[in-house]
This record gives structure tokens, C-alpha cells and sequence, in this order.
């Protein structure tokens, strides 16, 4: 492993200490998801003011360690000779440098800093196996205290490039919320070193101070303090600027005020109960500013203690947790839907498995399990270009949506391939009359942005479930995609676009282990033939 004593470093930021009030919060797992988006809005600060390589790296490690729970951030490269090359890193450097000096004892083609570059996968808290080779990397990690790892692959023109490695000393540092944040921030670099060009260092530092400043705004929280009867005594601020409210409007009205009819009657409840118990409560609710707007509001109460044992006081500390709310949700929904046509993706479409499978097998319901493939779709991205395809991917996704009913559902699982989940049809004749309206609307010609008229046509393999069928839904769908493939290479010859198949189990045979008994039939009953 190498390091470049040559490189930058940005200097030591002079707000540390200002994250370093957090440090008591860091248990809560909302304080650790704010922490860590408050990483990425600065990462993504960040990129919107600069075109130089090395100090995206170096802030990217350096706000890693300022912002988030992070000991140690370092990004490096995995050479062809399977040597180490650091390209950024801040916070306990120690590590790296005895590293360095001890790398033959550390077996790095065996670590998972490799597996990630290999599999060019993000892993997070990857346990090192036993043997003696693993002895090597639990024997130097542990002076440091750094229990667990995140590794995120970073990308350049569409190839490995380097990784981002994150160390934490909590054994479980890296839950799935945060794990979405970082793979966000990460997949924002890598779209941004494509296609950087060099700016002036100084406007990078004065951007820098001017982020690390309004973050220090962001990080104030309002403080209520109230005698043992809740009568408000003081607020601060940062109370009035979230709130609205001066002490003497809000001693008058009451905390009860912030409240509104879309706040959470079970949280007030929990609230109270905590009041009245040991007096501590955290948690989350919907609060009104004065002027009626509503924002999420993270709630800590503590009581304090009078030498007796009595309460005397509590202190309310807020926080504005709207932004960390919505950004969650839209993390949430770029997992699980589809960017380019909106659909739902593999995720979620397992997902939709999980409660249409359940529900079919207890009503002894139909269902059939359809997967699409367009037609002539590549020669117009190889005519009109890549956006011309967009185009047509999300005008055929609206029309699946829009043709199918409420109880069925469309997944987009790429390129342009499709997945539909058509259920509660009564007979065969039934589920044709809906694949016609189908063929019909997606048929329909499509008008690109450049005027130019082009069309698609589908491409259909159907695996019709059997209630007597104990296989998984990756059957169904392995059998759709088999028909699908039929249906294709029959594309001249058939009558239409469809090929049908109905699956039911049989007892297993010598060699026919796994084989389901398989029926291939036309829509309306006739010419069966058994496989």
C-alpha cells in the first residue's frame, strides 16, 4: 500500500469540535442517519463547487469523519499487483501507517477490501473468517479499537475505480438506513468523476466553510425548559427560529400548541405515560410552527431530580428532523421503484409477491405471472439515440399501468424487460380479453420529442399458477421466462404474441428431480400438448 506525502490536505476543519457535541447522540439512531445526511448534503455541496479530483477525495474523507460516527475514512485503489494505493484519508491515520510498515503480515488478497473490488459489491461489517491469515488483520485492527468496516466500490467511466472504506468502533455501526445514505453519496461520486474539469482551490475552501457554517445552524437545537407542572419557563432561539413562538406566546398557549390534527394521538400518548412514569421520552412527532406549516420534530425529554428524588424541572431538547424525514422516504422509494418509468423494480415487486402469492394460495385464487419483452425496441436506441428509447420505455410503462386493473401489477425489471402479475381472472377467455386490450394500447404508434412516429411489439411468456404447485414464485418466474424465450424465437411463425404454460407439481421421478410438470396450451383450452 501506498501513500503520496505530495498530496493536499485540506486543513483541519475548525468546526471538529462542533460535531464532537453530537458524540453523546450517537446511539440514537436518528441522530446517526442525520449525522450521516448531513455527509452527504455537504459531499454534495461540495461537487457543485469544484472540478479537482484529489479534493472531492480528500473532503470526501475528511467530512466522512467531521459529519458522521466514523473513526476512520480512506479511499484507495487496488493495483494490478494487488498492492494497496491511498488516494484520500482522514481520522485515525495510525491505522493505515502501521499498515504500511507490517503490510507483509497482512494479507490483503484475502481481506475484505478485495472481495469487495472483486464482486464490486458494498459490504458492511464483513466478519473476518479464523485462520491464521485472519489472525493477521484482528491482531492489527485491534489497538484501534475499530470494530466494524463499511466498503462502498467506487466507479469511473463505468469501471472499478477505487473504494471508499469506513471504520467505526461500534460493533453494529452500519445499519440499512445509513447503509442507503452512503451508498447514495457514493453513487453521486462516481457520476461526478465522469466528467470533472479543474477549478481554483480557494473557491473549494471558501464553499467548504460557507457548508461547515450553515450545518452549524442546522445542528442547533431548541430548548425548552419547563417546572414539574410544565409551566414553560425558558426557550431558546433556536426554540423560536423552528417554532415561531416567543417564550411569552408559547407560555400562554402551551406546548399542547405546537400540536394539530395530523399529529399522532399514540405518540402524545406515549409522551404522557413517560411524563408521568420515569419522565424520559425520545422520539419523533408532527409538530405546527406559528404560521400553520408542519415540520417532523425529534423529541428528547429529560427530567431533572431534586436531592429527594422528586422531578423539579424537565428540559425539552428539538430538532428539526423534516429534511432528514424526506430525504428517508425518498431513499426509500428510489430502492423499491423503478427512475427511469416509475414502476416498481425487482424489490419491489418481490415485494408484491410476498402478499399476492399468500393471498391466492389461501382464496384458491389464479393468478398468472407474465414476463414482456419489446420488440424492435433496439433498432430505434440504435436510430434515434438513447433518450429516443427512454421515451418509448416510459410511454410503454404508463400503458401497462394504465391497461391493467387495480388488482394486478406492472414491474420494470430493466432494459426492456417487464413483469405483470395478472390475478382473480375467471377462465382463460377472461385473462385473453385483457392481454388483447394490452397488445392493443401498447401497439398503439409512439411520438418522439424529434416528431419522428415509431411503435414496439411485445413478446409474452405466461406461467399460470397451479394451487397444487408447492414451488416458489422463482419457479413461476423462471418458467415465464422460459415461454418468454419461445415466444421469441417463434416470432415469425405464431399467431400471437403470447406463450402460455401451466405448472403443476408431480411426484419425483429418477432424474426428473426439481422438473415440474409442465403444459403448454392455447388460451382458449384447445390443442394441449404435455411436455
Amino acid at each position: 500500500m501506498s501513500r503520496d506525502p505530495k498530496s493536499p490536505r485540506p486543513p483541519r476543519s475548525p468546526w471538529r469540535r462542533i460535531w464532537s457535541r453530537l458524540e453523546k447522540d450517537k446511539a440514537d439512531p436518528h441522530s446517526r442517519l442525520g449525522q450521516y445526511l448531513a455527509f452527504r448534503k455537504a459531499v454534495t455541496e461540495i461537487m457543485a463547487h469544484t472540478r479537482e479530483e484529489h479534493i472531492l477525495l480528500e473532503s470526501l474523507c475528511s467530512l466522512a469523519v467531521e459529519c458522521s460516527p466514523v473513526k476512520l475514512a480512506w479511499v484507495c485503489r487496488i493495483e494490478p499487483d494487488q498492492s494497496l494505493h491511498t488516494l484520500a484519508d482522514a481520522g485515525d491515520t495510525a491505522y493505515l501507517d502501521s499498515f504500511v510498515e507490517r503490510r507483509t503480515g497482512l494479507p490483503v488478497d484475502h481481506g475484505p477490501l478485495i472481495k469487495a473490488w472483486q464482486e464490486q459489491v458494498a459490504l458492511y461489517n464483513e466478519p473476518f473468517q479464523d485462520g491464521p491469515l485472519r489472525e493477521a488483520w484482528r491482531h492489527n485492527l485491534r489497538p484501534f479499537q475499530l470494530r466494524s468496516m463499511a466498503v462502498l466500490p467506487i466507479h469511473r467511466d463505468h469501471q472499478p475505480w477505487a473504494l471508499l472504506v469506513l471504520y467505526d468502533r461500534d460493533r453494529q455501526a452500519f445499519p440499512r438506513d445509513c447503509q442507503l445514505v452512503l451508498e447514495s453519496v457514493v453513487r453521486q461520486v462516481s457520476e461526478a468523476l465522469e466528467d470533472w474539469v479543474d477549478i481554483l482551490r480557494e473557491r473549494v475552501e471558501r464553499e467548504h466553510q460557507l457548508l461547515l457554517g450553515a450545518a452549524l445552524q442546522s445542528a442547533e437545537d431548541g430548548v425548552v425548559l419547563t417546572d414539574a407542572e410544565r409551566r414553560i419557563l425558558y426557550v431558546n432561539a433556536s426554540f423560536t427560529r423552528m417554532t415561531g413562538y416567543t417564550l411569552a406566546e408559547i407560555s400562554q398557549y402551551g406546548l399542547h400548541h405546537l400540536q394539530g390534527p395530523r399529529t399522532d394521538p399514540r405518540t402524545l400518548a406515549e409522551i404522557d405515560g413517560a411524563l408521568c412514569g420515569q419522565g424520559f421520552f425520545n422520539g419523533r412527532l408532527l409538530n405546527y410552527r406559528r404560521d400553520g406549516q408542519t415540520f417532523w420534530n425529534h423529541l428528547s425529554i429529560i427530567p431533572i431530580y431534586q436531592r429527594d428524588g422528586e422531578i423539579s424541572h424537565y428540559v425539552g431538547i428539538q430538532r428539526d428532523v423534516t429534511h432528514e424525514w424526506l430525504a428517508r422516504e425518498q431513499l426509500e422509494y428510489e430502492a423499491s421503484h423503478d427512475r427511469l418509468t416509475g414502476l416498481g423494480n425487482r424489490r419491489a415487486l418481490m415485494d408484491q409477491v410476498a402478499i399476492t402469492l399468500p393471498r391466492v394460495q389461501r382464496h384458491t385464487g389464479s393468478l398468472a405471472v407474465c414476463m414482456i419483452d419489446l420488440d424492435y425496441f433496439k433498432p430505434i436506441n440504435d436510430l434515434y439515440g438513447h433518450e429516443a428509447g427512454d421515451h418509448v420505455l416510459r410511454v410503454i410503462g404508463r400503458r401497462l399501468h394504465s391497461t391493467l386493473r387495480r388488482s394486478d401489477y406492472v414491474a420494470r425489471l430493466g432494459g426492456d424487460e417487464f413483469v405483470l402479475l395478472i390475478e382473480g381472472f375467471h377462465s382463460l377467455e377472461d385473462l385473453e380479453m385483457l392481454l388483447i386490450k394490452i397488445e392493443l394500447a401498447v401497439n398503439e404508434p409512439i411520438h418522439l420529442q424529434s416528431g419522428k412516429v415509431v411503435g414496439v411489439r411485445l413478446s409474452m411468456g405466461i406461467c399460470l399458477y397451479s394451487p397444487d404447485f408447492s414451488g416458489d414464485f422463482d419457479t413461476l418466474l423462471r418458467y415465464a421466462d422460459q415461454a418468454l424465450y419461445r415466444a421469441k424465437a417463434n416470432k415469425r411463425q405464431r399467431s400471437r404474441y403470447w406463450e402460455l404454460f401451466t405448472v403443476e407439481d408431480r411426484p419425483a421421478e429418477a432424474g426428473n428431480a426439481d422438473r415440474p410438470r409442465t403444459i403448454r396450451t392455447s388460451l382458449s383450452g384447445s390443442d394441449a400438448d404435455e411436455n
